[in-house]
């Protein structure tokens, strides 16, 4: 497994344990904390986009180093392919703003827009399964077939001046998703 899949499995780990510390036992009871009023609820975040995301898609989120981490993921994957995509690629752009659970509109316009850029380009060839928000990272993870190369991936983003953006492909024999299905407790 080179570093990328390393770090990959190392925040899918921290994603599904950080759900599982017990409270502190200092914790006055429930009971003793007085009612405080509270800000309102963000807007749920819709994962599947409205039906954009092939599939059926879920979230996931936890926290890593203090931060939040956000997954949103395929859960059909699995049993949707009708043939083997032995690739797994990696588009990582860097945020400007560090994710700290925050939903900027704008920001996701442009993420969204870049994400159906992708899907359009790589069409029948790929299929994304993952997206994840850590700290300055954005991450598409698809599975795809061997027609698919960096340079291809490249040329479909357009003009990426100004832009942090990093495409890795490698084998992976679908390693990546068994492992986030199992690490946010569902089967692959």
């Amino acid at each position: 497994m080179n570093t990328r899949a390393r770090t990959v499995a190392s925040l899918l780990l921290a994603a599904a344990l950080a759900g599982c510390a017990p409270p502190p036992s200092d914790a006055p009871p429930a009971a003793a904390v007085q009612a405080q009023p509270q800000p309102p609820a963000p807007a749920l975040i819709d994962p599947a986009r409205g039906g954009v995301r092939h599939g059926v898609w879920a979230r996931a989120e936890a926290e890593r180093e203090g931060q939040p981490i956000a997954w949103e993921y395929r859960e059909d994957f699995s049993v949707a392919p009708p043939r083997r995509l032995p690739q797994l690629l990696v588009v990582s752009e860097a945020r400007q703003i560090p994710y700290v659970g925050q939903n900027d509109p704008a920001l996701q316009h442009d993420f969204d827009a870049r994400e159906r850029l992708l899907l359009t380009a790589l069409g029948s060839e790929a299929e994304l399964v993952a997206v994840l928000d850590w700290n300055q990272q954005h991450d598409w993870f698809f599975y795809a077939d061997a027609s698919v190369t960096q340079d291809r991936v490249v040329a479909a983003l357009g003009d990426l001046r100004g832009r942090d953006v990093r495409v890795t492909l490698e084998n992976d024999a679908q390693e990546f998703y068994a492992t986030l299905k199992k690490r946010v407790g569902a089967q692959p």
